[in-house]
């Protein structure tokens, strides 16, 4: 413990500075006639201001003290930590660190008492202020925190509104303006820059550079956009403080929520090659955009391939992006970005097949060059040379003898017929009559060699409602005889008409010529090299009526050039006479 002798110091001080000339005894009378010790020199005095933020406490009394009990009664107002000098007559008290700015009290009470046991005669209590008065004691404000927000259209632009989160919640505030959002903070005096950048703190976290453009206001500038649909806070913690170490009173925190998300990509348009199959052989399909209409007849090829492009409204990394886009039915092809990485083209190896609908998925993995992701999938679809529509199914019926048509449609009679009708025994519009009402002869005379020639009479003609895959039709149909005794029947040959000259291609009308094994030309072995096989049935013209039976049958095997099933099995009996 140190002792500091404050009364020769006294002594010294009055004996120099003496204004009144009286004796240095008057001046050395501090006891009161009741012997109450009293403090006679106090530093800090009352209401000294702007002084060092070092400055220590002392004070001198008039007789010897029990200075313990001085140093108990001592105390500091705010609560300063710091220590003691002390002699009997004197203490000193120093702040263990250097004091903020602000205004102070210091306080002796009465329990302060001499050695010989009297308290000190009145409470003494002194105020000073440490640094320039206009802030002394003042705690600094945090008056603005500013971000851009408006519209998608306006933060692009660059135009959005500067606002004060402190004064409302904003819920639109912009990823970027049109880039990025500085968040500004502004404070009523200039700060300690230090204490600012170790008190703030922003969640989610961002990584930004922090620019001081003036003392009383800070830049935060992110080194990307925030983050589309994410609500971000600013907090400041209160050991931000002033240059004169004042802090703020109370912490701040305030949130906004990014609700323009302007610069999240998006697909603006997603094109492909449409028209007649003549318009897409020759190369002049119509380019449309499947986002915006509906497209059932996308070119095969035109002529070649038929590119699906996908533009997007910014630059995209190029492999995430790429590896974000998915074709169903599967598709392999090649990618090839244009426009400064806006464009997507996508090629395929192969033509398109005909009435497949195309699906094109993007998902929200496809990221942009600053890396932000699309909002969520996305998929449009288109249908290759048209759309499958309904089902196949046998138009009309008839023999190739009668006036049935070579092309669709045929026309059938409401009343049945036989093998010499102008027309087809059936169409679709009418209803099947029992098969006592339909006619054919068939080829076989019973005159051995001379009934292998054919015959059209008993020549079966089908005509459907669509352009039909032909290996899936053919196999698909089947004669038999309904009446006893069973016999065996084969086709013979077959000839399609009414077909397509171009891709898909198909034909929609069928003539069938079919032998039976028991008709007079076949011997033991059916179609043998003597004959060259039979192109007629087995003699009916000496049947009784009502005899025989035959059903010609096309089941749902068959299939359409678009991959359409008959809708149902057709089934058509007649009596051959």
């Amino acid at each position: 413990m140190k002792f500091i002798i404050y009364n020769l110091l006294l002594l010294a001080a009055f004996s120099y500075c003496n204004p009144n000339g009286k004796s240095l005894d008057s001046l050395l009378t501090f006891v009161d006639d009741d012997g109450s010790p009293k403090i006679v020199y106090a530093s800090p005095t009352m209401g000294e201001k702007n002084l060092e933020r070092n400055v220590s406490v002392s004070v001198l009394f008039s007789k010897s003290m029990n200075i313990n009990t001085c140093v108990q009664s001592f105390s500091m107002t705010p609560n300063t930590l710091g220590f003691f000098d002390l002699s009997d007559l004197s203490l000193k008290f120093t702040p263990s660190s250097l004091l903020p700015y602000g205004s102070y009290t210091y306080t002796i009470t009465k329990n302060c008492e001499s050695k010989d046991g009297i308290d000190l005669k009145d409470v003494f209590s002194a105020n000073f202020s440490v640094g320039e008065a206009v802030n002394a004691g003042s705690n600094p404000q945090v008056t603005g925190i500013f971000v851009s927000a408006g519209t998608v259209a306006a933060c692009n632009a660059g135009t959005a509104a500067r606002v004060n989160i402190l004064s409302s919640d904003y819920i639109n505030v912009c990823m970027g303006s049109p880039t990025i959002n500085e968040i500004e903070v502004i404070f009523d005096r200039p700060m300690d820059q230090s204490s600012v950048l170790s008190a703030i703190q922003i969640t989610p976290n961002i990584s930004a550079n922090f620019v001081w453009s003036s003392s009383t206001s800070l830049r935060i500038i992110p080194d990307r956009p925030l983050n589309g649909n994410i609500r971000y806070s600013v907090s400041i913690s209160a050991s931000a403080s002033d240059s004169l170490n004042n802090r703020l009173l109370s912490p701040v925190f305030k949130s906004f929520l990014v609700g323009s998300e302007n610069l999240v990509p998006t697909v603006t348009s997603m094109t492909i090659t449409n028209g007649t199959l003549a318009d897409c052989l020759a190369g002049i399909g119509t380019i449309t955009n499947i986002l915006v209409t509906s497209v059932t007849n996308g070119c095969l090829g035109n002529p070649i391939n038929n590119p699906i492009v996908i533009d997007f409204d910014r630059p995209m990394n190029r492999s995430i992006t790429e590896s974000s886009v998915s074709i169903s039915p599967s598709l392999t092809g090649t990618f090839l970005w244009s426009v400064g990485d806006t464009r997507l083209t996508f090629t395929p190896d192969a033509k398109f097949s005909y009435g497949i609908r195309y699906t094109i998925t993007i998902t929200k993995n496809a990221i942009s060059a600053n890396e932000i992701n699309v909002s969520q999938n996305v998929s449009y679809s288109f249908i290759a040379g048209g759309a499958i529509g309904d089902a196949p199914v046998v138009q009309s019926v008839g023999v190739v003898s009668q006036g049935c048509s070579n092309s669709f449609p045929g026309t059938g009679s409401a009343t049945g017929g036989n093998w010499l009708l102008p027309q087809c025994f059936w169409d679709n519009s009418l209803p099947i009559l029992g098969p006592t009402s339909y006619y054919f002869r068939s080829g076989d005379t019973g005159s051995g060699l001379s009934s292998c020639a054919d015959v059209n009479t008993d020549n079966f003609k089908i005509i459907f409602s669509k352009y039909m895959d032909m290996n899936t039709t053919l196999n698909a149909i089947r004669l038999r005889r309904m009446s006893p005794p069973s016999t065996i029947v084969q086709l013979s040959s077959w000839v399609w008409r009414d077909c397509q000259a171009t891709f898909p291609f198909g034909c929609r009308v069928l003539e069938l010529a079919f032998a039976e094994q028991e008709a007079s030309c076949n011997g033991p072995v059916f179609g043998n090299a003597s004959t060259s096989g039979d192109f007629n049935l087995l003699r009916s013209d000496d049947t009784p009526s009502g005899f025989p039976f035959y059903m010609i049958t096309v089941d749902t095997s068959a299939k359409d050039t678009m991959g359409a099933s008959l809708q149902s099995t057709f089934n058509f009996t007649m009596e051959a006479k």
